[in-house]
């Protein structure tokens, strides 16, 4: 996702230990961030959640940069993890393999650390662009499950298009976070709303006509996208 040129150095003491120490760093930069808030955000602060000193943690992360690079790395990889267990779970079956993947997002704004981590994130972005690119990345990752299954429900859509859709549809959810997160005014309200929203993604990647044609004629959606909703 992100450019690695400048590399942190090896973590010692065998892989294991090594990685155990990384994951104890993104989860005491992701605390900062969260009791914090993204102003706070220094490697002193880090260190002291990850109960490291300073110069241990600059032996791992020179910079708050490549810090932030790896966080985002490590917080969108566990989404991706759960988004191909819930297909794995499903089988090849698009919908509902859609359905599931959304109602999982829609669901997670309901967890302190998704209602807190996220807008935290975006105020990031506005004031540092370094930042913003970063966040970009994490959003493009996490369109790619949302594009392959668009591709599979509408045969008509370009992949542009697609990008589109899906770029619909992951603002609606993350947008959603502002009222149906932890302890938002509409949180009781999270599985009504998940409900409609669901149902107008599907109405939007199935209706969708797009300018893909085959033989000079605009094909139509597939038969897939007709798969009925349980």
């Amino acid at each position: 996702m992100t450019n690695r040129g400048n590399k942190r150095r090896p973590p010692g003491g065998g892989y294991a230990k090594g990685r155990e120490r990384l994951v104890g760093i993104f989860e005491a930069a992701l605390a900062v961030l969260i009791d914090d808030g993204y102003s706070r955000l220094t490697m002193r602060r880090i260190a002291a959640r990850a109960n490291i000193t300073v110069g241990n943690l600059h032996y791992y992360y020179p910079s708050k940069k490549d810090l932030l690079r790896d966080l985002l790395d490590h917080v969108i990889d566990g989404y991706i993890g759960e988004f191909e267990r819930i297909r794995a779970r499903i089988g090849n079956a698009p919908t509902a393999e859609l359905v599931a993947i959304c109602e999982y997002i829609i669901t997670d704004l309901n967890s302190r650390r998704t209602t807190m981590f996220f807008p935290e994130l975006w105020a990031m972005s506005n004031h540092d662009p370094y930042a913003a690119r970063l966040m970009d990345a994490l959003y493009q990752k996490a369109r790619l499950v949302l594009n392959e299954l668009i591709a599979k429900l509408n045969t008509t859509l370009t992949a542009a298009e697609r990008e589109h859709v899906a770029l619909f549809m992951s603002a609606s959810m993350e947008g959603l976070t502002m009222f149906l997160g932890h302890r938002k005014p509409w949180a009781r309200a999270l599985p009504k709303v998940r409900a409609v929203a669901i149902r107008a993604f599907l109405h939007a990647v199935t209706t969708t006509r797009g300018s893909r044609r085959v033989r000079g004629k605009t094909r139509q959606p597939s038969s897939t996208s007709r798969e009925r909703r349980s």
